[in-house]
């Protein structure tokens, strides 16, 4: 019989023995320590080592940025000093606008420069003193008398001539860019510095950075507030947030910009940092452009030097440092009066000022110049040339960035004549600009090509659109010297005294149409002179001469004087069918002013660095382009433009014996009018007409001619040269151009003639007895 075995589950097993197992309790885990001194220590240990590490990059930093710190200057553009002597024709009323615009102060005892005082008909003028590459003038105190609209004396101490300051006109700079007017330290007035740091941070000479009463100051304001309202900055702090920080109110960044503000001052002087604080600081924005520093915030407000200010002035500035905007004196007038009261009564309370002054500059008014009335603004037109030019030589980052000191070829005088003379003209022709009449001017100084003034708006304080510059207009009878040169170089055909048929024409051209101009009378005169035919503008004559001389050479004329664009040979470029704009027809007869010499117009002389070393020099180069002969008789014949023909009214404005020459110009369906002539140191041209090529209504005698006469008028002025050059001699011609006549003999008259232009014929009239081969060498033993 088989044994029974008793099998228990294995499960039932491990209970049963678990049972036998006798009773313990279970050992715990020994529990972790996460405090003890060994930590904290290792961890402090971290942090001095990664706060060190911090501390060497933000004082690398510091210094880094401040050593190197390289300030974004813009490019400055200066006119040329004024010029003032003995002779000179200028006008009391020009004299005291000059005096404005350059932000001269009235003073009865004119006691400090940029200052003056009106003595009946003389001007006391204590000047600013300048450097530039003459060598430059000091101040001091000249008197002129100003009468009949000339200086009738000038008192400069014993030298003829007296030059005031170039007059800043414009600054050239990138998009959203930083400007600022350097000063240093000494030269700030010392009164800015004590408003300064009364307003700003009383403990500023004390503290190493940090305030730290300034700090429980802010954060009690902060406190009541509930949020981030005070900040409790020194000005060590506000420089270290300008330079390296954001002006966001955050507390993070205040937490970087204590220790930063530590280093620097470890690093730097007070007057290091004064001097960077006040170079640096925002006093607002104009347009694009921000405004930095006391510098340029003291031209910006008051168009004058920073060390010029009044004391109200000078709080005034102190005063937008607590909010630019906010506190902006063109906006906000009360709210920025309140303010810099403020700043007067703390710069008083802090010894700063006396009761007696506190009293009456608080009670001044702002006296902030007109946002655009500086002369910064003044010139758009011309800055807009300066740019053209300094664009083919220089980078944009190198003229916004490295403070330039560009000299430009701006004669003030001559500018503000100008845009006077456009101004009054067009304010009586279209007074409330019914007519939408507008105009541009260049005026040139022809030898040496220097661009004096440049006009493109009746209001010149406008920019935008550069009528002198890029509207292209056909240029009418201002074409017609240039067929008259291009006759008169073929001496053996042609003289001045040519006779010319005034009369009907018809030229068929290749297209089937039929060219057949008019004159502007609608008359035909016959056969006259060719001086005659310039001098009076006739249209049919003028197409049958270029007609006969050829187009290929009229073309080559007007390119030879300086046309750059592609001169088309059509039968209409003879009476001005060509487009140009105002400046390609100075450019074009600049030749013609200057006897055959041509000239690249420039509006800049030279380049210095911001230290004031030479950098570049636009120096003048002239080439002759033109025959001597040939351009003396063509300037003969403009000047019976102005003495007998269309410009004749012209002679009102100017001296009696002033000899000139000029063109006057009118397009189709009388939509331009042109006038362009010169003296012997001034060619200036006119156009007047609509931006919408509509007719005008106008001819050049009527629409440009009186703005070329006034302005001209204004300026001081040489007579073009009478006398002959080489190989052209005066003679006494017979009315028909064919034989040589004499002195008081009939219609006899008297032209400057080329050598081979002299008809070996006479008339037999006068003393003039001899005919053949010898009457050449009879006459010029008769002039010579």
């Amino acid at each position: 019989m088989a044994k029974k075995t008793n099998k228990t589950p294995a499960r039932s097993r491990g209970q049963a023995q678990r049972k036998k197992s006798p009773s313990r309790k279970k050992a715990a885990a020994p529990r972790r320590r996460w405090f003890s001194w060994a930590f904290v220590a290792k961890f402090s240990l971290v942090l001095l080592v990664i706060g060190a590490a911090g501390l060497a990059y933000l004082d690398a930093m510091v210094r880094e940025r401040f050593d190197s710190h390289v300030w974004q200057l813009p490019a400055r553009v200066y006119a040329r000093p004024v010029e003032l002597y003995e002779g000179r024709v200028l006008s009391r009323e020009d004299m005291l606008k000059l005096l404005d615009l350059m932000r001269y102060r009235r003073d009865a005892a004119a006691s400090t420069p940029g200052s003056f005082a009106v003595q009946g008909s003389r001007l006391l003028i204590h000047t600013r003193g300048f450097k530039d590459s003459d060598g430059g003038e000091t101040p001091k105190r000249i008197r002129i008398s100003l009468s009949g609209g000339q200086i009738r004396n000038l008192d400069a101490g014993g030298d003829g001539l007296a030059r005031l300051e170039p007059l800043q006109i414009g600054s050239i700079h990138p998009q959203h860019a930083e400007d600022r007017v350097l000063v240093p330290l000494e030269q700030v007035p010392p009164l800015l510095v004590d408003m300064l740091v009364a307003t700003e941070d009383q403990s500023f000479y004390e503290h190493h950075g940090i305030s730290l009463r300034g700090l429980a100051r802010a954060m009690v304001a902060n406190v009541k507030a509930g949020g981030l309202v005070q900040g409790g900055s020194t000005l060590t702090q506000q420089l270290v947030k300008n330079f390296w920080l954001t002006s966001e109110r955050t507390l993070s960044r205040k937490l970087l910009e204590m220790p930063m503000a530590i280093l620097l001052e470890l690093h730097y002087s007070k007057q290091e940092i004064l001097e960077a604080y006040l170079n640096e600081v925002y006093l607002g924005q104009d347009g694009a452009r921000a405004i930095h520093g006391m510098g340029l915030g003291a031209q910006f407000l008051f168009g004058r030097p920073l060390e010029e200010l009044e004391p109200h002035q000078l709080a005034t500035l102190v005063a937008l440092l607590k909010g630019p905007s906010w506190y902006d004196p063109r906006r906000r007038p009360e709210r920025a009066m309140e303010r810099r009261n403020t700043v007067l009564r703390v710069a008083m309370e802090e010894g700063a000022l006396s009761k007696a002054d506190f009293d009456k500059y608080s009670a001044r008014p702002l006296e902030v110049v007109p946002r655009g009335a500086s002369a910064l603004y003044a010139f758009p037109a011309f800055i807009d040339l300066v740019r053209r030019q300094l664009a083919r030589d220089y980078p944009p980052e190198v003229l916004s960035d490295e403070g330039l000191n560009i000299h430009s070829t701006l004669d003030v005088l001559a500018q503000l004549a100008s845009e006077g003379a456009l101004k009054e003209h067009l304010n009586n022709r279209d007074p409330g600009e019914k007519q939408k009449l507008n105009g541009a001017v260049v005026v040139v100084a022809p030898a040496q090509g220097d661009v004096l003034a440049l006009v493109s708006n009746r209001n010149s304080r406008e920019a935008g659109f550069n009528r002198a510059l890029d509207a292209q207009r056909p240029m009418g009878s201002l074409a017609k010297p240039a067929v008259v040169l291009a006759a008169v170089r073929e001496p053996k055909q042609w003289s001045l005294a040519s006779l010319v048929e005034d009369g009907p024409i018809q030229v068929k051209l290749p297209n089937g149409d039929v060219w057949a101009p008019q004159n502007f009378d609608k008359q035909a005169h016959g056969a006259m002179p060719m001086v005659d035919v310039l001098a009076q503008s006739r249209n049919q004559a003028t197409a049958r001469l270029g007609l006969d001389v050829g187009l290929d050479k009229v073309a080559k004329t007007m390119e030879t004087l300086g046309v750059t664009r592609k001169v088309p040979q059509y039968p209409s470029i003879l009476l001005g069918s060509l487009a140009l704009t105002p400046f390609e027809v100075a450019m074009m007869y600049q030749p013609l002013a200057t006897g055959g010499f041509s000239t690249r117009l420039r509006s800049i002389t030279d380049v210095l660095d911001k230290e004031g070393k030479p950098l570049a020099r636009y120096p003048v180069s002239t080439d002759e382009v033109v025959e001597a002969g040939p351009a003396f008789l063509t300037q003969w014949a403009m000047q019976q433009v102005v003495e007998k023909g269309t410009a004749r009214s012209a002679r009102a404005y100017l001296p009696k014996d002033l000899k000139v020459a000029g063109k006057t110009g009118t397009s189709d369906d009388f939509r331009d009018a042109w006038f362009a002539g010169f003296s012997a140191n001034h060619l200036a041209v006119v156009w007047v007409g609509r931006d919408d090529n509509a007719g005008a209504g106008i001819t050049g005698s009527s629409g440009a001619l009186p703005v070329w006469a006034r302005l001209m008028g204004k300026l001081p002025q040489r007579s073009l040269s009478q006398t002959p050059p080489n190989g052209v001699e005066w003679v006494w011609m017979n009315p028909d151009g064919q034989r040589v006549s004499a002195e008081g003999c009939g219609d006899a008259r008297r032209f400057p003639m080329m050598e081979a232009s002299i008809p070996e014929d006479t008339d037999g009239c006068g003393s003039v007895k001899q005919s053949g081969k010898g009457i050449k060498k009879w006459f010029k033993g008769l002039f010579d």
